[in-house]
């Protein structure tokens, strides 16, 4: 039980942070003062923090199973050939 729960966890966190980074893209629309701004930035900057927190309670496992890393790599390896 407690196995599963720290992958739900995990999985959690880096979902979170997905939608935090992606928040990045549309923070500029938005008319923020420069204070809001300024608390914006560590926000993002503990985004990391959270995933490989996230990475890490997931396990290595499932982490290289769903490695998009990888498939990004052959992608470009197929556009070269």
């Amino acid at each position: 039980m407690k196995h599963k729960f720290t992958r739900i966890l995990g999985v959690s966190l880096i979902i979170l942070t997905w939608i935090i980074w992606g928040m990045i893209f549309i923070l500029p629309f938005f008319k923020l003062t420069l204070a809001q701004y300024a608390i914006a930035y560590p926000v993002l900057l503990a985004a990391t923090n959270i995933f490989w927190i996230g990475a890490a309670l997931v396990g290595k496992e499932l982490i290289q199973k769903y490695n998009l890393l990888s498939k990004v790599k052959s992608w470009f390896k197929r556009l070269r050939k």
